[in-house]
């Protein structure tokens, strides 16, 4: 499938800011599932754009305003085609434990998707929730479908009741959020049966009330799950959705929480107070 993306992200200052510092992780990523066939950033004001990549390979751009604005447009443009990715389970025939022993054996690499990060840390309550559904001679596939099912019903998709601050133990008592606190807690379920996972950032293709074709639900913009399996692919899983990951699914980046991804950040020098805005529209073309 080919996809045209547009992301715009304004910020409104109440008095001019000075100068301004902002990393931006926006760039569609090249991988096995996709291809970014064009790419563009636009700036207003108008700087030059540096570009690196980061610990976990993600291509991240960095600029800065060095005078007076009142205000900053970033807006990208991105053509991608996405890849089919046939029968992505199969061929692990593993069970949990098997599957352990094989991590054992790469857990120096797979170190930071292991541990707890910033936004996901690992609690009992999910160590619980995963020696319930990760027991040991339970093949590992089902079980990987059954939690992502499991968090798909746990948590309500409402929109506006969390933000980032919100934390894992606060999602098992609100049972409700959106995609990010998804992922977080999957990845925190995940993390706690020894299994590797890491947090991707993307875009997903929106349902259109009028189609009678079945697709996923959610924003423009999403989030969800990889898991490192013993094949040594990396695997998604969209727990707002109950699905793998599909066609329909862009990624832009991949981390150990969403602090890792974060669409764009920065710093300001001026007055507090700044309004945001932000347009994505993603149409298959």
């Amino acid at each position: 499938m080919k996809f045209s993306i547009s992301h715009t992200t304004e910020y409104v200052y109440t008095a001019a800011a000075l100068e301004s510092f902002s990393e931006l992780r926006c760039h569609p990523q090249n991988c096995i599932r996709q291809t970014v066939l064009s790419h563009e950033m636009i700036l207003a004001p108008a700087v030059p754009i540096y570009f690196y990549t980061d610990y976990f390979g993600n291509k991240t751009s960095f600029f800065s305003i060095p005078f007076k604005h009142n205000r900053l447009i970033v807006e990208t443009k991105s053509i991608v085609l996405t890849h089919p990715y046939p029968d992505p389970l199969g061929g692990i025939s593993l069970s949990v434990s098997e599957a352990l022993i094989v991590y054992g054996f790469e857990r120096f690499e797979l170190f930071d998707f292991l541990l707890p990060s910033k936004y996901i840390p690992l609690l009992p309550e999910t160590k619980e929730i995963s020696l319930k559904i990760f027991q040991k001679e339970k093949p590992l596939i089902e079980a990987l479908l059954e939690l992502n099912q499991f968090i798909h019903n746990f948590l309500s998709y409402a929109p506006g009741t969390t933000d980032i601050s919100t934390s894992v133990s606060e999602l098992l008592k609100l049972r409700k959020g959106v995609c990010q606190d998804y992922s977080h807690l999957m990845i925190a379920i995940l993390r706690s049966a020894g299994i590797p996972a890491r947090y991707v950032s993307g875009y997903i293709e929106p349902i259109k009330e009028e189609s009678s074709v079945k697709q996923p639900i959610g924003a423009a913009t999403h989030a969800w799950v990889e898991v490192y399996l013993p094949n040594k692919k990396w695997v998604g899983f969209d727990p707002t959705n109950n699905t793998v990951e599909g066609e329909y699914h862009i990624q832009i980046a991949v981390g150990r929480d969403y602090d890792d991804v974060a669409p764009l950040r920065g710093i300001f020098k001026g007055y507090h107070g700044q309004e945001l805005k932000v347009a994505v529209q993603v149409e298959r073309v």
